[in-house]
């Protein structure tokens, strides 16, 4: 009976020591599961992600080859598409016929306008110059016919006062109180004085003479210059007519490029190396201008990244430079080292189609995941295997939290 109470006690003593013992364990394993966590952030919520290059065609035409398959490696510069020249090399060629119609025209209209205009102007000038003498001599002129006048009047004076003198002597000599030689002396004075009346007459007249010739003259260059005026404005006309040619040239020209750049485009090619995917076009088929023919993916050093949607509440300690690593589902063991090269400005859902209308209905809080960018460190990754895009990977980054 003694025995059978003493085992009754010892048995709850081994169940407080194995219980004590388990919880011991547990405490263990969670001490350090929660040592190992701290100052990390992981999700699985990430992404293989990379640059894509759409290839659609710059312009309309038949498919004759299409020289690529399927996720088949290509290298930057590679011919992948070609359509049908035939359209393009006749415009090419008329192009150029344009140009060198252009060009011939341009050079006809500018071969005599310099000239014209230069012998336009220099006669001009002269014919200018002659006007502006002829004014000179109008205005001697103008002098010197008054001066011939105030002499006319000056005989004309004289003469009429040896008229009178001889009239007085012819009285004088009837009554016998002068000589006969006074009166001959009176009557010549009379001529000599005629005389000169006239010859200072015959004076103006000359100067009229003279003075009207100059203003036919003047009329007349007056009538030259404004012909040649008119001259003038032929040849602006022509040089704007020469002006309007070299713009004809120019675009010529222009015409000339595009249809060379077009030329140039029937053979689509690749802008980087990678592989060919959602190809779309076949021979035979016709295409315009933008439309999508297949797309290259590059996967090489700096063209791949992962995009990891980490839990907003994951970023309290998330920057810049921090470092990560990487787990591919595709490549079991592999650990890929990372850092964190950029934090998405807002979250997923705001950049969605249909962002949330929080402002509307009930609302419900939902912990919202913020895409971040994670550059793969290839100097210190070594030999990667092939990543491609859209591999699911676990990414930790480490936040260094105090």
């Amino acid at each position: 009976m003694a025995e059978q109470n003493g085992s009754k006690r010892a048995l709850p003593v081994r169940k407080r020591i194995v219980f004590a013992a388990i919880l011991a364990v547990a405490l263990v394993a969670g001490g350090a599961w929660y040592m190992t966590g701290l100052g990390k952030q992981s999700t699985e919520d990430a992404f293989v992600d990379g640059r894509m290059y759409p290839i659609s065609s710059r312009v309309p035409g038949y498919v004759t080859e299409v020289l690529v398959q399927d996720n088949q490696r290509v290298r930057a510069g590679e011919v992948l598409v070609r359509l049908d020249p035939t359209d393009y090399e006749v415009a090419l060629a008329q192009a150029r016929a344009e140009l060198a119609s252009a060009q011939a025209q341009l050079a006809a209209g500018q071969l005599n306008v310099p000239l014209e205009i230069s012998q336009t102007s220099s006669r001009v000038s002269s014919l200018r110059a002659q006007i502006a003498g002829t004014n000179r001599q109008l205005a001697e002129l103008a002098k010197a016919r008054e001066a011939a006048r105030q002499a006319l009047l000056e005989a004309q004076a004289v003469l009429d006062k040896a008229k009178l003198d001889s009239m007085r002597y012819e009285s004088l000599l009837a009554s016998q109180v002068v000589s006969q030689s006074s009166l001959d002396d009176a009557r010549t004075s009379v001529v000599t004085n005629q005389a000169r009346v006239a010859a200072a007459q015959a004076r103006l007249e000359a100067v009229d003479d003279q003075e009207a010739t100059l203003r036919e003259s003047r009329k007349r260059l007056e009538a030259e210059m404004e012909l040649a005026g008119t001259g003038r404005d032929v040849a602006d006309i022509r040089a704007r007519e020469a002006e309007a040619r070299a713009a004809q040239v120019t675009l010529a020209e222009a015409k000339l490029r595009q249809a060379e750049l077009n030329l140039a485009y029937v053979q689509i090619k690749s802008p980087a190396d990678g592989y060919v995917t959602r190809k779309a076009v076949e021979p035979g088929r016709m295409i315009s201008a933008g439309q999508s023919l297949l797309t290259i993916v590059p996967l090489g050093q700096g063209d791949i990244w992962v995009t990891a949607n980490f839990k907003e509440t994951q970023l309290t300690h998330m920057q810049p430079g921090q470092r990560a690593w990487i787990s591919v589902d595709t490549y079991p063991g592999a650990k890929i080292p990372c850092r964190v090269e950029s934090i998405m400005a807002g979250t997923g859902s705001v950049f969605s189609l249909f962002p949330p209308e929080n402002a509307t209905g009930n609302y419900v809080k939902v912990v919202q995941r913020v895409p971040v960018k994670l550059a793969i460190d290839f100097a210190m990754a070594g030999e990667l295997p092939q990543l491609r895009m859209g591999m699911s990977v676990i990414a930790t980054i480490l936040t260094k939290a105090e």
